[in-house]
């Protein structure tokens, strides 16, 4: 289970505000935000949900694995390759590709936030019906430098560690396969890794959704024990906040004059990114 930094769960959109006022003056870092509406669901990416162990049952030392999950590189690069001539942009390279592959609906091992908490409580209480109070809607705060701080990633020289976030737009191809050759066995097995891009990458949801991307691997297997990772100076990676199941209705009719709405958070159209990435999640076979 989480953090909890609230003691009584929020109400309104108000509550949710104080709050997040109230967290941000006693950690003056930036905060990324993501919602889920059941308390229940795990940190993970997408790519790696119904993930199983690989490993012979024989009693012998092994390295953990895992599989079934999407052949993420070749369905990435395919991605990439098509719609070259639709984004026109060759400064973008495989980092870039992710993050949109992640919000048009492809499975990858990027696991998106948000800049803005409003949005992130949009997702919390989107789709969420009232049943009980054993179940609710949560919004996660999560400090991104203080996990960078904390990763196996540094820069070359060995001696710095990357105590901000990472701006992958200073990255290239070969970083990414670096990274990526195995899913099982990446630098992000201690702790994700909190990545971002300043290019315009053309992407109405990413630009609404101030999207910001952690990186994990198969076998990073923790949910919501990210959030309370003990950093070396014993701070934790941030914290969750308890949303009232019986008040998201009045919290979704809040957001709706605010303006958050599913025509304002992805748009009115499917787009020709999101057709492809589903389409060649679907062709592309699983390890």
């Amino acid at each position: 289970m989480p953090i909890y930094y609230n003691s009584e769960e929020i109400t309104s959109v108000e509550e949710f505000i104080t709050h997040i006022f109230d967290y941000a003056r006693n950690n003056p870092h930036e905060l990324w935000y993501r919602g889920h509406r059941s308390q229940d669901w795990k940190l993970r990416p997408s790519l790696f949900r119904e993930e199983v162990l690989d490993m012979t049952d024989d009693g012998s030392v092994q390295p953990i694995k895992y599989k079934n999950f999407m052949d993420f590189n070749v369905a990435l690069k395919q991605f990439r390759d098509e719609l070259r001539e639709t984004i026109k942009d060759d400064r973008l390279n495989l980092f870039h590709y992710t993050f949109l592959a992640q919000h048009y609906g492809m499975p990858t091992p990027a696991l998106d936030w948000s800049t803005d908490p409003l949005i992130a409580l949009y997702f919390a209480v989107d789709g969420f019906e009232y049943t009980n109070e054993d179940e609710f809607p949560v919004v996660y705060i999560l400090n991104p430098t203080r996990l960078n701080e904390n990763s196996a990633m540094y820069y070359t020289d060995g001696k710095r560690t990357i105590s901000e976030v990472y701006c992958v737009d200073n990255a290239n191809d070969k970083i990414f396969e670096n990274c990526f050759s195995d899913m099982n066995d990446t630098p992000f097995s201690i702790i994700p890794f909190a990545v971002k891009s300043d290019y315009d990458l053309k992407s109405q949801r990413i630009s609404r959704q101030s999207g910001v991307f952690t990186l994990h691997e198969a076998r990073y297997i923790k949910g919501v024990e990210l959030i309370n990772f003990d950093a070396e100076d014993g701070e934790k990676m941030g914290v969750a906040l308890k949303i009232s199941p019986s008040s998201v209705e009045l919290i979704k009719n809040q957001l709706k004059i605010l303006n958050l709405t599913p025509e304002t958070i992805y748009g009115q159209e499917v787009t020709i990114l999101e057709e492809k990435a589903k389409s060649i999640s679907k062709e592309t076979p699983k390890i």
